[in-house]
């Protein structure tokens, strides 16, 4: 099984815009827009994070299958 590696989108000065790639692949990982880069998370568990939050547990499986999954904050 592929180790699930987590990113995040951050502009050039560090500001992060939300969204977060969870990805076995990194090819597949979608180009960000302009300027912002994905940044990879060196610390992320993914066994601390599902302890956390059990609704990634869906997020997970379609980052296996499709070689990456990007996750995007909702507005209240």
């Amino acid at each position: 099984m592929d180790r699930i590696k987590k990113f995040v989108e951050q502009d050039g000065y560090g500001k992060k815009t939300g969204r977060v790639a969870y990805v076995t692949d990194e090819s597949a990982i979608p180009e960000p827009p302009g300027a912002l880069r994905w940044h990879p998370v060196c610390t992320f568990n993914a066994a601390e994070e599902l302890e956390r939050d059990t609704g990634l547990k869906e997020v997970f499986q379609a980052a296996m299958e499709h070689g990456c999954t990007v996750v995007t904050p909702v507005c209240a």
